[in-house]
């Protein structure tokens, strides 16, 4: 039985005798050996077998991974409600206030403009307390992530650069500007 597994195939290498001619070119008979068959075989099933355990690896991640993204789209989501709950809570007093302006009748207007500038402030709290702050402009140098020239006008008692006029008022939230000042900036040229 031992000689039976070295006796070659025809078709297949044969190490021991054929490659002294096959590098001649004399011998284009290929002969290989039944244990090599064998071998290949079950090298062949092996890399099978791993590429189907890295495929199902593969699977099990892509499915992690999608069901992250929906987990982080959801937990966004939430959060979103969850801010707008807390700016709506905050600015409710307001508007209750400005309702309440709006149905009494105030004796004159100096009374109306006290109840008006009350409001404001309130207003400007419960922006301040959602972290809401105004973009300082006037007297400081123009600086382009904080504000938006729309006017030059020449000063020469300031120097080039210089906010010298707000036209509208920027803000900032937790010190990322989300509206730039309008600004009138100094050109002296």
């Amino acid at each position: 039985m031992a000689e039976k597994e070295k006796e070659p195939i025809p078709g297949e290498i044969n190490p021991e005798t054929d490659h002294a001619e096959s590098a001649s070119g004399d011998n284009p008979e290929i002969c290989f050996y039944p244990a090599d068959v064998e071998q290949f075989i079950s090298a062949l099933s092996e890399k099978s077998r791993l590429l189907d355990e890295m495929t199902d690896r593969y699977k099990r991640l892509q499915a992690d991974f999608d069901n992250f993204r929906r987990r982080t789209r959801q937990e966004k989501e939430e959060l979103s409600s969850i801010v707008a709950e807390r700016v709506i809570c905050e600015l409710l007093p307001v508007v209750d206030n400005f309702e309440r302006a709006t149905t009494s009748a105030a004796p004159d207007v100096d009374t109306l403009a006290t109840g008006i500038q009350m409001i404001y402030r309130q207003l400007n709290n419960a922006l301040c307390q959602l972290g809401v702050e105004p973009v300082a402009a006037i007297g400081n140098v123009f600086d382009p992530s904080q504000h938006e020239a729309v006017m030059r006008v020449e000063d020469s008692s300031q120097p080039d650069g210089m906010v010298v006029e707000e036209l509208q008022k920027g803000y900032k939230v937790n010190g990322r500007v989300i509206r730039p000042s309008m600004v009138k900036v100094v050109a002296n040229s």
